[in-house]
């Protein structure tokens, strides 16, 4: 499992009934930045700032959602995706505020 420190922006819990089954789903959908420190950045590709990332977790994270925006370390998995390797967020973890 590879794991990253990030900036999460944002972080909004959802829902959703199958259609087929009535199966509940539930989510949190995240934005973020993936670094430690907001300072200015240039990119390779010539642009600045950062990139905002956005992917849902389980519902199960909710709890480690200590303050937003925060800083939190990510732990990533392997998937397999459309026959691809695929790293896919699994848990977050609180760290600290971001500071101004």
């Amino acid at each position: 499992m590879d794991k990253v420190k990030a900036i999460i922006l944002t972080a909004s819990p959802w829902a959703l009934v199958e259609e087929k089954t009535g199966a509940v789903r539930e989510g949190i959908s995240l934005q973020y930045v993936i670094t430690d420190n907001l300072s200015p950045v240039i990119n390779e590709n010539g642009s600045m700032g950062y990139e905002i990332a956005k992917e849902s977790v389980n519902i199960g994270n909710v709890k480690q959602l200590v303050k937003v925006p925060g800083l939190y370390e990510f732990t990533y998995d392997y998937t397999i995706k459309k026959g691809k390797p695929a790293l896919k967020l699994k848990e977050v973890k609180f760290i600290s505020e971001v500071g101004v």
